[in-house]
């Protein structure tokens, strides 16, 4: 969700204003153009001396390296809303990486909405306690990158201790154990997206409902749960926007 900018000083002056909006705790995309002397570390909106600067930006040149060796999956056509996988796909899932990267991750207690016998509605908790997380170097993906296939955008994780194969939160299908997020940009105005997990060795996937966002604010790079009146949705960093998921497809 990015605002153009004239002049290289009106977005350092833009991106100091946001660091009063937002505060210092969440990492956000780089739109890039700052000048190196200028002692604002792009990523996380704070002043910081040369030598920390530098610390972190190796950093991120790590991140990066982790982004190069993430390849987008090419759509299959007669089949546009599953990931095609092919070769070792547990291979594939088992080398994604979550982010590190403060602010990135999500872990929360999922909640429902229950009746409270009167008729009334109540929030209640699913007993369920999740965790989402970006996938280490997608933030290095362009929006040209989805274009070309499929790629990863979170992982989820639940607890493991529930039976197998037993769906434990019916709007996202969440089951125990961990589950991938894959994204991909079929036109401009519309994307797909899909909840992939191994299942007794084999691929299962199940559609996700998916809106994008490039309008308003910089989008943060990390990913949420959303609350909203019966469920949480799944919030995510792709491809320089923000991406909003929901189940029950």
């Amino acid at each position: 969700m990015m605002i153009a900018s004239a002049t290289q000083a009106r977005e350092i002056a833009r991106r100091l204003v946001l660091v009063v909006a937002l505060g210092t705790t969440l990492s956000a995309c780089s739109s890039g153009g700052v000048n190196p002397n200028e002692l604002l570390y792009t990523h996380g909106r704070i002043h910081v001396d040369q030598q920390t600067a530098a610390r972190w930006n190796a950093g991120e040149a790590e991140i990066a390296a982790e982004g190069e060796k993430i390849q987008p999956i090419p759509a299959d056509r007669k089949n546009p809303t599953a990931v095609p996988f092919s070769g070792d796909t547990r291979a594939t899932l088992g080398a994604l990486k979550p982010s590190e990267r403060h602010g990135a991750s999500d872990k929360r207690l999922l909640s429902v909405l229950g009746d409270d016998g009167a008729g009334r509605k109540s929030i209640q908790s699913s007993g369920i306690v999740a965790q989402v997380t970006l996938v280490k170097g997608i933030e290095y993906k362009s929006e040209e990158h989805f274009r070309k296939g499929w790629l990863p955008m979170a992982i989820v994780e639940l607890p493991d201790t529930f039976p197998a194969g037993k769906v434990v939160y019916p709007k996202l299908k969440l089951r125990g154990g961990t589950s991938w997020i894959y994204v991909h940009e079929e036109s401009p105005s519309k994307w797909v997206a899909a909840l992939v997990r191994l299942v007794d060795g084999k691929v299962e996937q199940e559609p996700l409902g998916i809106s994008v966002s490039s309008d308003g604010v910089e989008p943060v790079i990390g990913a949420r749960f959303v609350w909203r009146d019966d469920d949480e949705d799944v919030w995510g960093y792709c491809g320089g926007k923000c991406c909003k998921l929901t189940g029950g497809q």
